[in-house]
């Protein structure tokens, strides 16, 4: 399988918090159709955002890279799921 040239990052980040996660994905059409799942899912504290190198926007730091798209969609999906003390 050839790879892309220009590699892009999907990332979730709930509003506020320091921090994120990441996925780098596999394909351009990936990266076109993960989004669209995950803004299905997504609360409305959670900011959902395509990057071609994240590690220059030094706001979504630290990065938590997710190497399972499957596995990053449901953190993403849970990121604002609160533990009530």
């Amino acid at each position: 399988m050839a790879q892309d040239n220009n590699p892009f990052y999907i990332l979730a980040k709930k509003f506020d918090e320091e921090g994120c996660i990441a996925y780098k994905c596999k394909s351009i059409n990936e990266a076109r159709s993960v989004p669209n799942t995950l803004e299905a899912i997504r609360a409305d504290d959670v900011q959902i955002v395509i990057l071609d190198n994240p590690e220059i926007y030094s706001e979504y730091a630290p990065y938590r890279y997710i190497d399972n798209l499957r596995e990053f969609m449901n953190q993403a999906g849970n990121l604002n799921l609160a533990v009530q003390v």
